[in-house]
């Protein structure tokens, strides 16, 4: 089984070229949805949380997502408070996941996740794949989705690592400046050739 990592910025387009893999036979692991889903059903990380963050992540007297967000990306200091109790629950979600994979003889897995490279997973991965995409692009998508306010997106993106740095530590990247269409072509090439060394389609 080929165990592959994709990663990039908020409004990058690593969520289309899982789901793109997704539509070809792949096992996806979205982090950023199963940490979520982790964090609701876990009581005694909840607390962790609590325990490091205070009353201002809690409303009605339990853990409240949004203000956790909130918080979380309002400095670099509660970002790496928030990382250091998520990403060894992460972890251990997607080496449970791999490992099912397995046993089911899937093909190809896909984490698709945004901080592989700050997070250290590179390790767990056959190869890693940087969507990368110029920041004018990224916000513009990103402010289309609508759940966020440019402030909040901004945030997010200067708590990221740079750009520059995913380039020199990603196996394989592909630009998604263009449309759709080109992408997806991209995608199919980046596909055919995935196990031949590093590649910039």
């Amino acid at each position: 089984m080929y165990i592959l990592g994709i990663t990039g910025g908020i409004g990058s387009g690593k969520s289309t070229a899982s789901d793109y893999l997704k539509n070809k036979g792949a096992v996806i692991f979205n982090a950023d949805q199963e940490a979520k889903k982790h964090l609701k059903h876990t009581k005694i990380l909840q607390n962790r949380i609590i325990d490091a963050f205070g009353q201002k992540v809690v409303e009605k007297n339990k853990l409240s997502i949004s203000k956790l967000a909130e918080t979380a990306f309002s400095s670099k200091i509660d970002q790496k408070i928030l990382n250091g109790l998520m990403w060894p629950e992460v972890f251990i979600l997607v080496e449970k996941s791999i490992s099912e994979a397995k046993q089911n003889e899937e093909k190809l897995f896909v984490v698709d996740a945004a901080m592989i490279f700050e997070a250290n997973f590179e390790h767990m991965f056959d190869s890693t794949l940087l969507i990368q995409t110029r920041k004018k692009i990224r916000l513009e998508r990103a402010l289309k989705r609508k759940n966020l306010h440019l402030e909040q997106i901004q945030n997010r993106m200067s708590l990221q690592m740079p750009e520059t740095e995913k380039i020199r530590k990603a196996d394989y990247i592909i630009n998604n400046d263009g449309t759709l269409e080109n992408f997806y072509k991209k995608m199919d090439d980046f596909i055919a050739q995935v196990k031949i060394g590093r590649a910039h389609v």
